[in-house]
């Protein structure tokens, strides 16, 4: 007996052949039900999936022209596209059935039949609907796939002790298949570890699919991310598999997953913890197998809130927790971060390439950079498009001009002139404290006004 059980539907106006056709077909079949009307066929396959249909083309009593099993062949396929529909009629020859496949019917039986024939064409018609709904499937992943084959515009970079202890993680976390949280500030590259740690594991080939939590509407997230069935709501005009199915066999990528509602977060859990889901407006899950990377830029202070984030769900994604340090803790590797995007969008604009004067490169490693690597890239751009000079300077990155946090002068190695040495500690204070003129003015053991004076007094 042949493996693949269908789940078929019959739809005849005579119950002797409903009979027959169930007695028949249910030895290879997991499902056989019937019907009498269109009407109640038709609210069957709106509610619930069939491989196969096998539709009596003269449901009306005393009509014999086919237009019967023609309109609701039309019915049928509007309400789902997959779905493999086969003609039967005691009325009719080739003229009819070359009618029947160009309206787009899958197969064509007449009656009485051939009990061989008909179980070969439901078998056969039963497998074209399951190839077409993977068809669906395998075109979102290889959506998804595209995109993520696109050349990455920028590798991480860094040689920095903070960098050094994260890129050891990953080498460890990545070829399995624990679930992965990643914490940082905004800018500081979470997709691109994740994109790492993907191409690292063992799904590397498979696809590696992202998903912008902060940009999804509540609305739209079910359906976004576990997929919907045509007709589920005003806007579903077709089956979709949504993005967790698309991924399933590689990776899922959950970006500011802190920024999920609590109502929401919930029902995430549920399908992590039974590893299927199912779709808005279907009723059969579907099983997952995917790789689960996470992001947030929520302070993990506040993420360990049951207020802000279900601790369960929180234990369920984050069995390797990788923390990537702002660029404010790894100055050390802005000259290499400035290189790289140097050469990058020297190479998109077509212009010659420069490098940082040392002035320039100070008063980068200076400042505190609160939008972190995606500030610097942009400011690495905007002055590879404007900069006059041969190399880059600071008057180059508009983010310094007045700035407090500039560095100091170069000042003589052995300068004792009080007024200098002031003027460099408030800075380097200032430097410290991001700018906080409350913190720098108790670390200097001034008051604020006397802080403020000393600032104008410098022109710091």
């Amino acid at each position: 007996m042949d493996e693949f059980r269908p789940r078929l539907l019959i739809v005849d106006d005579d119950p002797d052949i409903l009979t027959a056709a169930r007695l028949l077909l249910r030895r290879v079949a997991e499902t056989v039900e019937t019907e009498r009307r269109g009407a109640a066929a038709l609210l069957r396959i709106e509610a619930e999936p069939w491989d196969a249909v096998l539709l009596d083309m003269n449901l009306t009593d005393g009509k014999r022209d086919g237009q019967d099993g023609f309109d609701w062949l039309a019915r049928f396929q509007a309400a789902d596209p997959a779905l493999a529909v086969v003609l039967m009629t005691a009325f009719g020859g080739v003229p009819v059935a070359v009618e029947a496949m160009k309206r787009g019917a899958t197969d064509f039986v007449l009656k009485p039949w051939q009990n061989e024939k008909l179980v070969a064409t439901a078998l056969a018609a039963s497998r074209l609907t399951r190839s077409r709904r993977t068809v669906a499937v395998l075109e979102s992943q290889n959506d998804a796939l595209v995109a993520a084959s696109r050349p990455a515009e920028h590798a991480i970079i860094g040689r920095s002790a903070p960098m050094r202890r994260v890129f050891d993680l990953l080498q460890r976390a990545a070829p399995t298949d624990a679930n992965v949280l990643i914490l940082g500030e905004s800018g500081t590259g979470k997709e691109l570890v994740a994109r790492e740690i993907h191409r690292l594991s063992h799904r590397a080939g498979r696809q590696f699919v992202s998903v912008d939590l902060g940009a999804v509407a509540e609305s739209l997230f079910e359906s976004e991310l576990f997929g919907h069935k045509k007709g589920a709501f005003t806007d579903a005009k077709g089956d979709r598999p949504g993005r967790m199915l698309a991924s399933s066999g590689g990776t899922l990528f959950l970006d500011e997953i802190g920024n999920l509602p609590l109502h929401l977060q919930r029902k995430l859990l549920t399908v992590l913890e039974q590893q299927e889901v199912v779709p808005v407006g279907g009723d059969k899950p579907v099983k997952l197998d995917l790789r689960l990377v996470s992001a947030t830029n929520m302070p993990s202070g506040e993420l360990n809130q049951e207020r802000n984030f279900r601790q369960d769900l929180l234990y369920r994604i984050n069995t390797i927790e990788v923390t990537l340090p702002p660029l404010r803790e790894r100055r050390e590797d802005i000259p290499a971060l400035a290189e790289h995007f140097g050469a990058i969008y020297a190479r998109k604009y077509n212009v010659p390439r420069r490098r940082l004067s040392d002035t320039a490169l100070a008063a980068l490693e200076a400042y505190r950079w609160p939008g972190n690597i995606r500030e610097l890239r942009h400011a690495i751009e905007r002055a590879t498009i404007l900069a006059r000079g041969d190399r880059f300077a600071p008057e180059d990155f508009p983010i310094l001009a007045g700035s407090i946090l500039a560095p100091p002068p170069a000042e003589p190695t052995e300068n004792y002139h009080l007024d200098t040495l002031e003027a460099t500690a408030i800075r380097r204070a200032l430097a410290d404290h991001d700018g906080n003129i409350s913190k720098t003015a108790t670390v200097l053991g001034l008051t604020r006004a006397a802080l403020y004076r000393r600032i104008e007094k410098y022109g710091i």
